[in-house]
């Protein structure tokens, strides 16, 4: 049975965390489609809900099936959580939501989806920032301080409007949606689009069916306004040019605005040794270890040296290791103050670097700055690393 959504796993006692009020009122607007499927919607006060019912038809949804219908099922089952509820109460104007100590996170999540359903899109994309990450940089034209552009809704109606138009063209579905979050002077940009259509096969009651859906996705695009610089989620380089020439076009009037990616240097560890890992300026920061490093040797060999503190193991020979060759990658344990364990960071000299959690970015970036690995664009030198990389 053929379908654009993957299937949602619901079930009676997940339904029934709604109130039947609030659940008759999600189910309205759809009530000649599910009267078609043999559910009759019954009057806010009136008889109960077939619940067995109704999780059978959302299990298996036919051609005709509202798509608006299964996206407020799932947008309200993905933030019914006490954390967002509590967030959408402080958003909400007063009044406007049904009052009562007995509303549970998914009343609360429901009613706002029939009230204001941007903020509620809006609540589940932020939870999708808080993932590790991995990005690459690329300059802006400029290449000086300025402050993020206002992004305005039509602006943003815009930006889905062509990454629709890319996504069609590249065997992927229309309905893209971009989240705007202003985040420590920093502009965040939440994309949701689909990959490619996807089959499944899949097993109910002992017979074989088959699940036919868009896989769903979420890039994260920031634009650094201290450095200049778009930062994106690793991904495929037709969506990466995508972004930057879309984004250039719409938030600064150049679709070339962004340039070249080349935002991250090694040169320093390899000039500099182990005086790179002196975190002391930074408050915020206990220390930092390197834990792994890929040096290029030339003709396509590659050495990797790993440990959970390289600098204790290979003591005085780290000097040299650093030295050998052109350092590709280099990974390290950051300890933050208020973290019980280290947590991870990556960089590579393509202009890419990870981190395990979004908001440890400010704190390491704020380091690497220091010690000379942030830079602002490709300075003199660099043609050495995009000759080894070319190599590579």
């Amino acid at each position: 049975m053929p379908g654009s959504f993957p299937r949602r796993f619901f079930s009676p006692e997940s339904l029934k965390t709604i109130s039947p009020a609030i659940l008759v009122a999600m189910l309205l607007p759809y009530k000649d489609y599910l009267a078609g499927r043999g559910l009759e919607v019954p009057p806010p006060d009136g008889a109960e809900i077939d619940y067995d019912l109704l999780v059978e038809i959302l299990m298996d949804p036919d051609a005709a099936m509202p798509r608006e219908m299964l996206e407020c099922f799932y947008h309200v089952h993905e933030t019914s959580t006490p954390e967002i509820m509590l967030e959408l109460l402080d958003e909400m104007p007063p009044g406007v939501l049904a009052q009562g100590a007995d509303l549970s996170p998914a009343d609360v999540a429901a009613q706002v989806w029939l009230k204001d359903r941007d903020l509620l899109e809006r609540k589940h994309s932020e939870q999708y920032l808080i993932r590790p990450k991995s990005f690459t940089s690329y300059k802006g034209a400029k290449g000086e301080s300025k402050a993020p552009p206002p992004v305005a809704p039509e602006v943003i109606r815009c930006i889905e409007a062509e990454i629709d138009e890319w996504n069609l063209a590249h065997k992927r579905s229309r309905g893209c949606r971009v989240f705007v979050h202003p985040r420590d002077s920093e502009l965040w940009c939440l994309i949701r689009r689909s990959d490619p259509f996807r089959r499944d096969g899949a097993l109910e009651d002992g017979k074989s069916s088959g699940v036919y859906y868009y896989p769903e996705r979420f890039d994260i695009v920031i634009y650094s306004p201290g450095p200049d610089t778009l930062q994106v989620t690793r991904g495929g380089k037709g969506q990466q040019q995508l972004y930057r020439e879309v984004l250039g076009k719409h938030l600064f009037g150049a679709a070339d605005y962004f340039g070249v990616a080349g935002r991250y240097s090694l040169d320093p560890l390899r000039e500099r040794g182990v005086e790179v890992l002196n975190c002391s300026a930074v408050p915020g920061i206990q220390w930092i270890r390197l834990t792994q490093v890929e040096i290029f040797k030339g003709n396509r060999l590659t050495i990797r040296y790993s440990h959970d503190d390289l600098v204790s193991v290979l003591g005085e020979e780290l000097a040299a290791v650093l030295a050998s060759g052109f350092i590709t990658k280099a990974s390290f344990a950051v300890k933050f103050i208020d973290a019980k364990t280290p947590r991870s960071v990556s960089v590579w000299q393509s202009g890419r670097a990870s981190y395990t959690r979004d908001e440890d970015r400010l704190l390491v970036e704020a380091w690497m700055k220091e010690q000379g690995v942030l830079t602002t664009a490709f300075e003199a030198g660099h043609e050495e690393a995009e000759t080894a990389l070319a190599d590579i």
